[in-house]
């Protein structure tokens, strides 16, 4: 037991005599691995002559216009780009708002789009409520008129009353002048509010202008998804495609387009743009109207030119638009522009 007990503590002074050993050499090992990376560090830059230069200090004043960080055989460890000046970090603050506001913009705008449409199941619904609106601002300028009309009246009967107390010598009473000028600010008032009534008329007549463009628009992009290549007409519908390449030709195609379409409808031209070109509404079951769409694609020179031929809501208007004459001005279309 003597003998156990004295040899134990050799043994563990040993070991820890080892271990010192083993920790003293790893630390040297890393000092010396963290001197030779230190020491692989080197600066590219580009001096103020334009010329390239390596080195292990790096200038405070080269700092600001970017460097490399390269190891002893050049490679790159690290690019730092330059540090942005002033009037830089201003633009992209600047483009910073301007994208947020494209962005919300394109957002609302895919808001509206959905609006629409789910709320018109084609133009001629469209029509209808701005007719509808239409009708209820004049009928509200009707009212006004009445009573411009009435207080024209009130106001002439009091002058003339006025002027006769004036004949005979009669001071006019407070009241009497109280009635003219309140019948003055009536007749102001109702006049100011028929010229307001019809501003807004033209403001909703552009407002659903506007609704009917986008909507044909939108419209036509859906039938360009899913038309049929080889016909270029729509598998649900009678819209005819038309396909042109490259800008000149397909202006050239659009003013064409035009000319058909005010040849073989019986109404007349609504409004044409860049981008839509619309007959006016079939008013009775003989009349035939023709809607044109351009949409453009995405590298701006081609187009797809979509035509829709339009009739009466009745059922004379529908065999109309179901008959040999409608089918024959859809299938001349295309030789038309070609």
């Amino acid at each position: 037991m003597g003998k156990v007990l004295t040899k134990q503590p050799l043994r563990d002074n040993y070991s820890q005599f080892q271990l010192t050993v083993v920790s003293l050499l790893m630390l040297i090992l890393i000092s010396m691995t963290t001197n030779e990376l230190l020491a692989a560090k080197f600066y590219k830059f580009k001096d103020k002559n334009g010329k390239i230069v390596v080195s292990s200090t790096l200038p405070p004043e080269v700092s600001q216009n970017g460097y490399e960080i390269v190891n002893e055989h050049y490679v790159v460890i690290e690019t730092i780009a330059p540090r942005k000046t002033e009037a830089q970090l201003r633009e992209e603050k600047i483009n910073k708002v301007r994208l947020e506001k494209e962005a919300k913009m394109a957002r609302e705008q895919e808001q509206l789009d959905s609006i629409l449409i789910n709320s018109y199941t084609d133009i001629s619904d469209i029509e209808r409520a701005r007719d509808n609106e239409l009708v209820a601002r004049e009928r509200d300028i009707m009212l006004l008129k009445q009573n411009i009309r009435r207080l024209t009246r009130l106001l002439e009967d009091t002058q003339t009353r006025a002027a006769r107390d004036e004949r005979l010598g009669r001071a006019l009473s407070k009241k009497l002048v109280a009635e003219v000028a309140k019948f003055k600010r009536r007749i102001a008032s109702e006049s100011a509010e028929v010229i307001k009534i019809e501003e807004n008329k033209d403001i909703i007549t552009e407002r659903f202008s506007s609704s009917i463009i986008r909507f044909s628009e939108l419209k036509a992009a859906e039938q360009l998804r899913r038309h049929n290549p080889e016909t270029l007409a729509s598998a649900d519908s009678k819209a005819v495609i038309f396909q042109c390449f490259g800008e000149e030709r397909c202006n050239l195609a659009w003013q064409t387009a035009l000319r058909y379409a005010n040849d073989n409808s019986t109404t007349e031209l609504a409004w044409a743009n860049e981008t839509t070109i619309m007959m006016r509404k079939p008013r009775d079951a003989k009349d035939i109207s023709i809607m044109l769409t351009r949409v453009v694609s995405r590298n701006k020179r081609d187009s797809s030119i979509v035509m829709e031929v339009r009739c009466n809501k009745s059922q004379k208007g529908e065999d109309l638009c179901a008959s040999e004459k409608v089918r024959v001005i859809e299938k001349d279309f295309i030789p038309y522009l070609n």
